[in-house]
């Protein structure tokens, strides 16, 4: 019934979106922008101010993906040297393990299986991973190609998400109450984040083609359905986390790769055909691992 209720909901508009890809040949640009800039900073907004948030999820929000994320690049690093792997190779692998996909697929996935209250958690798990994945995604990926500390910055400047959320903290701070003109608009954009944000992902994974270097695919893929869950399993444990907050952070971390790992692999040239078809593998292979994990926390 997990799967019928939750998964299978999320995958049907994401294969809606896939074969609308398939069948257009329509890039996705546009529309990635738009809820990059627009839907996903409304989506931010108004689940920070609308729902109930404590200090302390937040703070162990943060703590858990510092420590999650941290662990990840390590052994990321730490195993691709010990196979001996080429530098381009790591890159691809270090974003393949280390990027999940929380947003466009964790959040619907949270939204059916916890509500409102598990949605909006899951929002700032986004937001906060959103950070390391700007400064160490982006830094790993331009690793060796030249890019400057400025240029780094900058682009941890542009990304509207951080203004969406600080504006909601204030908001909430102040308690402030937005006028009816202000706030439908806002609700109206974040209602619309999450069915775009899936059809995109199907769209993305439409144009994905699966290449060589089956050896490293299939390590990789294994690692990544795998050692997230596990990881998050113990880190919970660990800072004693519990209820709604530690079944929020496990399915969040025990999402696919993003494909957001795909684009700063195209970006920056580190093997993209690796990336790619480690995107689509893990895609394809949580859906099992995914219902399986939302089985034990129900």
């Amino acid at each position: 019934m997990v799967f019928v209720n939750v998964i299978v909901p999320v995958a049907l508009v994401a294969g809606i979106g896939f074969l609308f890809g398939r069948c257009t040949k329509l890039g996705t640009i546009s529309l990635t922008k738009l809820s990059f800039y627009i839907l996903t900073p409304a989506l931010i907004f108004n689940s920070v101010v609308s729902f109930s948030i404590t200090a302390s999820d937040l703070t162990s929000t943060v703590v858990f993906v510092a420590i999650v994320f941290s662990v990840l690049f390590a052994f990321s690093l730490v195993g691709t040297r010990l196979l001996r792997w080429d530098k381009d190779t790591s890159v691809a692998s270090v974003l393949s393990l280390c990027l999940n996909n929380n947003g466009n697929y964790g959040l619907p996935i949270l939204l059916f299986a916890f509500g409102e209250a598990g949605f909006a958690l899951g929002v700032i798990y986004m937001v906060t991973y959103t950070a390391f994945v700007v400064v160490f995604g982006v830094g790993v990926a331009s690793w060796h190609k030249g890019m400057s500390v400025r240029t780094l910055l900058l682009s941890i400047l542009k990304v509207p998400w951080f203004y969406a959320f600080a504006l909601a903290l204030l908001v909430r701070t102040l308690s402030i109450g937005l006028p009816l003109p202000v706030s439908r608009p806002i609700e109206l954009l974040a209602q619309a984040a999450i069915p775009i944000q899936l059809l995109l992902l199907g769209m993305a994974l439409s144009t994905v083609r699966i290449e060589g270097l089956v050896r490293q695919t299939a390590l990789l893929t294994t690692a990544k359905l795998l050692i997230p869950p596990l990881l998050a399993w113990g880190v919970t444990t660990a800072l004693g986390v519990q209820g709604l907050l530690r079944a929020v952070l496990l399915v969040q971390t025990s999402t696919p790769t993003a494909v957001n790992a795909l684009v700063l692999s195209l970006q920056y040239n580190r093997q993209p055909d690796l990336t790619a078809s480690v995107v689509l593998l893990t895609t394809v292979g949580n859906l099992a691992t995914m219902s399986v994990l939302l089985s034990l926390l129900q």
